[in-house]
């Protein structure tokens, strides 16, 4: 009697089923042809996207080898048009270039504004900080301390990639102006900061070294009531 029942629940769930896949067969359909045009989709875009920086690279090394034969005009032709029709990335790196041709063709201020330009254009953090301080070290020698450092106040924040060369900018230009009491405290900073690049350790400690010490009036308070309790 028991087989019969069963005979009876197969039945009964073999029709449901059924029933199921005939009320939900166009759904069906419908979700399976959705995620094979999907794959296909997103396959064709990743195809697309590869020959544009396909294409991207083969435009930019074309600038490239311009410029490594000597046809500067046309390298920096090329660039500007790059800059204006290539990928963002590409895009940006080829202001980069033009600023580099401008600097070296005697063209500072135009080749600050075209850091900046790229430095806008980047969304890798590091690259815009690169551009940032490319745009202020091409007209650093024309810009006054107050200045430089308004420009690069961001650079030298905390875990900052270019952070330490800022400083030593900082510092160099401080020197230059006859701040050395800023310039000691910026080479001393640099001196002891345990992560900076050992160039720029040794640098900061050979420019202390010339400095020498800090006069009594621009030492702190306390260390100078140190001083006068020893002697």
């Amino acid at each position: 009697m028991s087989d019969v029942f069963n005979e009876v629940d197969e039945e009964l769930r073999r029709d449901k089923t059924q029933e199921l896949f005939t009320r939900y067969r166009p759904l069906m359909i419908a979700v399976t042809l959705a995620i094979v045009l999907g794959v296909s989709g997103y396959k064709g875009l990743e195809y697309y996207q590869a020959q544009e920086q396909s294409r991207a690279a083969e435009g930019f090394n074309h600038a490239a080898t311009l410029l490594q034969v000597g046809d500067v005009a046309a390298a920096e032709a090329a660039y500007a048009q790059f800059s204006k029709d290539g990928p963002k990335g590409y895009a940006a790196l080829a202001l980069m270039e033009q600023a580099a041709i401008k600097a070296q063709t005697g063209k500072p201020a135009e080749a600050a504004q075209l850091y900046s330009q790229a430095a806008d254009a980047f969304s890798d953090p590091l690259y815009k900080d690169l551009a940032t301080l490319r745009a202020v070290l091409v007209v650093a020698d024309s810009l006054e301390l107050a200045d430089l450092e308004a420009k690069l106040s961001l650079l030298t924040g905390p875990g900052r990639p270019f952070r330490f060369t800022a400083r030593e900018l900082l510092a160099a230009k401080a020197f230059e102006e006859g701040n050395l009491n800023r310039a000691r405290e910026d080479y001393t900073y640099l001196s002891m900061a345990l992560d900076a690049p050992s160039g720029a350790r040794n640098r900061a400690a050979q420019a202390l070294a010339v400095l020498g010490p800090a006069p009594k009036e621009a030492q702190p308070q306390a260390v100078q009531a140190d001083e006068e309790s020893t002697q």
